[in-house]
């Protein structure tokens, strides 16, 4: 198999239990492979390889009682660093635009928080948080990139990312928060 792509991303939970029924159940993704790291310093690291739908994964790794390692940490990345949610996230691909209508539809159906789909001018995305406080987006490039695409300034919007007022409130809060990470009960072990 000939594959350019990323392989896996690797993310750290608290809750390896309810980070897989999130993926598997509201995503859709399939558990390819899991297995218990053993540190010889003692405790043990739960490990699971999530699907996306592509053969790319998602690889959570899920610390238990390992000396040195912190018992609670952001597993959202950006609380941590005091960013905005938009600037550590993780964009999975869709074929065009209705694709991605179908997809955010098929979201709230199961219970998902989800922006409505924001118009980025050269492409579309729907965005939501996982579990962990990771804010995830589907996303379907709507054009090819051009010459003028690639000079760092300011792109002028074609019109509002979102039509309605409110929407725009439910984007900008859901990508510029600094809303802390949900709290996770830890797996027990």
């Amino acid at each position: 198999m000939q594959r350019k792509g990323v392989h896996h991303i690797g993310l750290a939970t608290l809750d390896l239990d309810r980070t897989i029924e999130f993926y598997t159940t509201k995503l859709g993704w399939e558990l390819g492979w899991c297995d218990v790291i053993e540190p010889p310093e003692g405790g043990r690291i739960r490990h699971a390889f999530l699907d996306t739908g592509d053969g790319t994964f998602f690889a959570f790794m899920c610390p238990e009682k390992v000396p040195g390692l912190p018992e609670e940490f952001a597993t959202d990345i950006n609380s941590a660093q005091g960013l905005p949610s938009a600037f550590y996230h993780f964009a999975m691909w869709c074929d065009d635009v209705a694709a991605l209508e179908q997809k955010r539809e098929q979201l709230v159906g199961r219970g998902l928080d989800v922006t409505p789909v924001v118009d980025h001018e050269w492409c579309r995305s729907i965005y939501f948080k996982d579990p962990n406080g990771l804010l995830l987006e589907y996303c379907a490039t709507v054009r090819k990139f051009n010459d003028d695409d690639k000079i760092m300034r300011h792109h002028d919007q074609p019109g509002p990312m979102v039509k309605d007022p409110k929407d725009a409130d439910k984007v900008f809060a859901m990508l510029m928060s600094r809303q802390p990470p949900p709290k996770l009960h830890r797996t027990p072990v």
